[in-house]
């Protein structure tokens, strides 16, 4: 019996042979790339849920632009993501820019060998006069700079730091772009930052479910690469599971195709690789989040079990024999963990549907 190899990639950040959905939001970007300085697409923020693909569609933008002679850094929201960026820059950029050193005469003998001399390492500067001199060094080649940070973090000072200098570089018209992605409650918190009012007029994306004809189009192309097939009613039962969650079309994917060594993956197939995903999520997801929260944030989520769609904070409230204003302040705390979706006034709804099966358990 032939051997496939699986082509699904379930981990995080790892882009997938065949790209699902956020066709617009790429062309958006890049059309933005495209045009002069300026273009508000070169400041996009993505945000969403956990799974929902920020950190792969960064990447995948970031590869395109790449393609059209851009330079990308990209760097997750750290401590010392000011000097890495610096050192990503210069390395990425390294035939382009002029090996500097500075030498000093330490010994000199008249009768003797000669002298002797020794180098000194440039001096750096502050952060900004460092991206100053790299960024005036592609500019001179027509080359532009994208940066790309993922897990926006509020209270990172590093993070505001950069954000504050990356202004100054759209007010001097530098050939840079920026997107960054986070989880909603983390990135609405970083523009509330009065430093970086700015970022309050940037683009901002919601990645929420892909739609079910993008998810069948990516499940069926990924397993045709290999030279299988799945059954139609294999690939809507796998499809329709997915709830339409990037990384759950991944892992369901990768679960289904390792069923059977067989040219045609079935029904059965997956059927028992949707059982193994979906506790795959529970333990590499779901489990951690659920963690984090407190006895009193999971009765919310519970409270909202019980509706077909959208959840009334007013009947959430009742539910929980608490006020109101109580419930919204749990409402915003979940918010912020990227585990339910504002839906309309007064209305939520669970990012990840799957989270609201686990907890009718």
């Amino acid at each position: 019996m032939e051997m496939y190899h699986n082509p699904f990639t379930p981990v995080f950040g790892n882009e997938p042979p065949v790209f699902a959905g956020r066709d617009e939001y790429i062309r958006n970007v890049l059309k933005g790339l495209d045009n002069a300085p300026g273009d508000p697409n070169r400041i996009t923020i993505f945000t969403g849920p956990r799974g929902s693909g920020k950190t792969v569609l960064l990447a995948k933008i970031a590869s395109e632009a790449e393609k059209s002679g851009w330079i990308h850094v990209h760097t997750p929201a750290v401590p010392d993501m000011l000097t890495d960026i610096v050192e990503q820059t210069e390395r990425k950029a390294a035939e382009h820019i002029p090996k500097k050193s500075k030498s000093k005469l330490t010994g000199l003998q008249i009768y003797g060998t000669g002298f002797t001399r020794e180098t000194e390492p440039e001096k750096q500067g502050t952060w900004r006069s460092q991206m100053d001199r790299l960024l005036d060094i592609l500019e001179e080649k027509g080359i532009g700079l994208i940066f790309t940070i993922d897990e926006v973090s509020p209270e990172l000072r590093e993070m505001v730091s950069f954000i504050s200098t990356f202004q100054v570089f759209i007010m001097e018209k530098r050939n840079v772009a920026l997107l960054m992605a986070g989880l909603p409650g983390n990135v609405m918190q970083l523009i509330r930052n009065d430093r970086i009012s700015f970022l309050r007029r940037a683009f901002r994306r919601e990645l929420g479910p892909l739609s079910m004809p993008d998810v069948r189009t990516a499940m069926k192309r990924t397993i045709a690469i290999t030279g299988r097939t799945i059954e139609r009613q294999a690939l809507e039962y796998a499809a329709e599971k997915t709830d339409g969650l990037p990384f759950l079309i991944q892992l369901v994917g990768y679960h289904t195709f390792n069923q059977s060594d067989n040219k045609k993956i079935s029904l059965d197939d997956a059927a028992t690789g949707v059982t193994d995903a979906y506790e795959d999520m529970r333990n590499m997801i779901f489990d951690a989040t659920l963690a984090e929260l407190s006895a009193t944030d999971k009765d919310f989520l519970r409270a909202m079990t019980y509706d077909d769609g959208p959840s009334r904070i007013s009947d959430i409230a009742k539910r929980m024999n608490v006020s109101a204003s109580q419930a919204s302040h749990y409402k915003k705390r979940l918010i912020k963990q990227g585990v339910i979706a504002e839906r309309g006034r007064g209305l939520v709804e669970f990012a990840m549907p799957m989270l609201k099966s686990l907890l009718s358990e």
